[in-house]
């Protein structure tokens, strides 16, 4: 058994998912709309951000958590963008139990 194979297999499965052509059709619906694609685009940005202030040690500030916060509304009030956010939160699942499944696996003791 080849570990590498495998892991092509998986990536190929996970390309053929309906939670991968989901995303992949709702990032379409997004991408077609400059308002939503920039609204999408500034929500990434902005929660990249936050997340490399916290991984850094460092404490997110309340005007910080507030500009996050208004961006998640506008998105979340944008149907197309919460569409596609949803879709990427499924795959993301998939992937952290992908994750989880091989921790577990190679978990000694």
């Amino acid at each position: 058994m080849n570990i590498h194979d495998k892991a092509h297999d998986l990536a190929r499965a996970l390309r053929e998912s309906q939670e991968f052509d989901s995303l992949q059709k709702k990032r379409l619906i997004v991408e077609t709309n400059p308002e939503s694609k920039k609204l999408l685009d500034d929500f990434h940005k902005k929660q990249v951000e936050l997340q490399t202030i916290q991984l850094s040690g460092q404490s997110v500030t309340p005007q910080q958590q507030k500009e996050f916060e208004g961006i998640a509304g506008l998105a979340g009030m944008n149907p197309s963008v919460r569409d596609y956010l949803a879709a990427e939160m499924q795959l993301i699942r998939i992937m952290e139990d992908i994750q989880k499944i091989l921790s577990e696996a190679l978990a000694m003791g």
